[in-house]
């Protein structure tokens, strides 16, 4: 029997604080894998410090608010770490449901130099939910960094303010200035870890990014959220928008039926299945196996009969 993603006091903690951090969800190689594919995404903080132009020619990005690599990423490595199995596992266990989506996968870095990092405290759900959040099942939604460098407050360990403080803020306001809530802001607590780690978080718990206080250094990682099945007010990114980049063939190539299933494949025996369907979908995606969706029409052609 595999071990359990999160333990009790863990699980306490994201009900009660609404977040904390997670160790050895993933193996050694699978956290290597990630860190090598991060590195051949961003620019290292010496070229940053140094202003070295990119591959392309242009000057590197590196301000919070700069495009960022997006799922499904160039690298199976970085894929493989955002539809994780330990992953869906750990988003079906503190959603309290049993079939979950991914809606956000984005790869960012942060440097030492470039740009000003520092936030107001501020809740997620504004460019998250069309509505507010709720805090029982089968409405919340879970929000997850991925560490693929060492994170602690001199490298910009996401601050955060347990939502036992936070109680008697409005729902509407979701940022917080220093001057009317400064206890707030003394209360913070970094969340730190090392490469692996996971950040798991309530959409309705305050937090804020920071800046890195140690000369020539990058703190990478993944944004990853799931949301509960049928929570069509939840969103942030479009993955059919993505389906006819190479990098998306070759994720789907390589998925399995869970993983597919996450990102928002019909399952099989959906009613959307049928013949002229089955043939498309595997003529779009030659290298995809049809075998549980093929399996599960000819059952229900065969118990119609």
């Amino acid at each position: 029997m595999p071990e359990p993603v999160i333990t009790e006091e863990e699980r306490g903690q994201w009900q009660e604080d609404g977040w904390c951090v997670l160790e050895g969800i993933f193996s050694e190689e699978e956290v290597a894998g990630g860190r090598e594919a991060a590195g051949r995404l961003f620019p290292s903080p010496a070229e940053v410090a140094a202003g070295t132009a990119s591959p392309d020619g242009s000057t590197y990005d590196v301000s919070w608010d700069a495009s960022k690599p997006r799922f499904p990423f160039s690298d199976p490595a970085l894929n493989a770490l955002a539809v994780h199995d330990r992953l869906i596992d750990l988003a079906l266990d503190l959603l309290a449901v049993d079939r979950v989506l991914l809606y956000q996968g984005l790869a960012s870095a942060k440097y030492s130099t470039g740009t000003d990092y520092e936030q107001l405290l501020h809740v997620d759900y504004g460019n998250h939910t069309l509505v507010v959040p709720r805090d029982d099942p089968p409405f919340q939604h879970l929000e997850l960094f991925v560490y693929l460098s060492d994170v602690d407050e001199t490298t910009a360990a996401t601050r955060m303010v347990s939502r036992r403080l936070t109680g008697h803020i409005p729902v509407e306001r979701t940022h917080l200035s220093i001057d009317e809530y400064a206890p707030l802001y003394e209360a913070e607590v970094p969340a730190s870890g090392g490469a692996g780690s996971v950040l798991a978080y309530r959409p309705d718990t305050f937090h804020r990014g920071t800046a890195l206080l140690r000369p020539e250094e990058v703190r990478v990682l993944l944004h990853v959220a799931y949301k509960p099945m049928g929570a069509d007010w939840l969103g942030f990114q479009a993955w059919p928008s993505a389906a006819e980049s190479f990098a998306w063939h070759r994720f789907v190539a390589g998925a399995s039926l869970r993983q597919l299933l996450a990102i928002g494949f019909p399952e099989p025996g959906h009613p959307y299945w049928n013949a002229e369907t089955l043939f498309g979908v595997a003529a779009r995606y030659p290298s995809l196996d049809m075998g549980p969706w093929r399996e599960a029409v000819a059952q229900s052609v065969e118990a119609i009969r």
